[in-house]
């Protein structure tokens, strides 16, 4: 019986996409967060980026696809979806894709953000929501005309039989006035149909301290349920941490040590930051998608600027495997 938490991670060299490296003009400030599934032998993945600044409220979404899980290919098309596609808010953020088997239709749960920025540069006056799209082939998307939920913050969907789904989410607890509560309190929530749904009262993992601890992806084995997610392991360091449960509301934390920390080698591409993690079973081994900020701090904005970004910047998706 496989303890996913005890996982002994061994991560690719280069990141598998990059801000820095691709060809395609769309993502070349901002690249990150990826949703991955495997859908007749085809790896697939869909992940964010933009090329305009860090910190704005003007991301899109993007695809690719790979024959191995390690090498891919960017689709020409990119990027699928824009802000122009959002019933609600100009951003995508934090997709969640899952394959329904029982209707043969890629369901994905997301986030819609708005905002606006101040003479600094900065995101403020945000305002997150709940999105959900269906797609045949997952490149051509069908996006429901309405929010399903007000505040969130990186949804992960389980489905359990032919009609009952589980999320977990990142959600401010009821008459909180911490800004930052949505980033500190994972909440479950259940749904009869993916659309309609209803949260547990208290966050399942929620912390007081002056950290962050967001992103979650949940699996479930044997075993019960992992918990994958970021949380602040320093001033200047973020990294992946797990928590596991038999029954996917009890929760035991585990953080005498991260479940894939940063290098905090500045010659590395994760040397920073490892975040929105993504953990696929694939058979003889499991696969964990992440988010990564190296070090650096300057960037080229798409208009020609140089600017800087003192916590770094999401232009990475790197890969971690683990043998079974």
């Amino acid at each position: 019986m496989a303890l996913l938490h005890q996982l002994q991670w061994r991560r690719q060299d280069q990141p598998i996409l990059s801000g820095l490296t691709t060809r395609q003009d769309w993502c070349r400030v901002q690249l990150y967060n990826p949703t991955v599934v495997k859908v007749n032998g085809t790896y697939k993945m869909w992940y964010l980026g933009n090329r305009t600044a860090t910190r704005v409220s003007d991301l899109d979404l993007g695809y690719a696809e790979s024959s191995d899980g390690l090498h891919w290919t960017e689709h020409a098309q990119n990027p699928i979806l824009t802000g122009k596609d959002l019933p609600f808010g100009t951003a995508w953020q934090t997709p969640h894709v899952i394959f329904d088997p029982d209707v043969r239709l890629y369901r994905m749960w997301f986030i819609m953000q708005s905002g606006r920025r101040n003479d600094e540069g900065l995101l403020v006056d945000s305002v997150a929501k709940l999105g959900y799209a269906t797609s045949k082939d997952g490149i051509s998307w069908n996006v429901h005309p309405q929010p399903l939920l007000v505040d969130g913050r990186r949804p992960c969907v389980l489905k359990d039989g032919s009609e009952r789904y589980r999320m977990w989410m990142g959600s401010s607890p009821a008459n909180s006035t911490d800004p930052k509560a949505t980033c500190k309190n994972i909440y479950r929530y259940e749904s009869a149909d993916g659309l309609s749904w209803k949260r547990d009262a208290e966050p399942v993992v929620t912390t007081n301290e002056h950290r962050i601890l967001v992103y979650p992806f949940v699996l479930r084995n044997e075993s019960g349920y992992t918990m994958w997610y970021g949380r602040t392991a320093s001033s200047t360091v973020f990294e992946c941490y797990c928590s596991t449960s038999t029954d996917g509301l009890n929760w035991t934390h585990h953080y005498d040590e991260a479940a894939l920390p940063a290098t905090r080698d500045p010659a590395t591409f994760d040397s920073r930051y490892i975040s929105t993690p993504c953990v696929l079973d694939d058979g003889d081994r499991y696969l964990m998608y992440y988010s990564a900020r190296d070090s650096g701090q300057l960037y080229a904005t798409g208009d020609g600027k140089l600017q800087s970004d003192r916590a770094a910047i999401y232009r990475h998706i790197g890969v971690a495997v683990c043998e079974k």
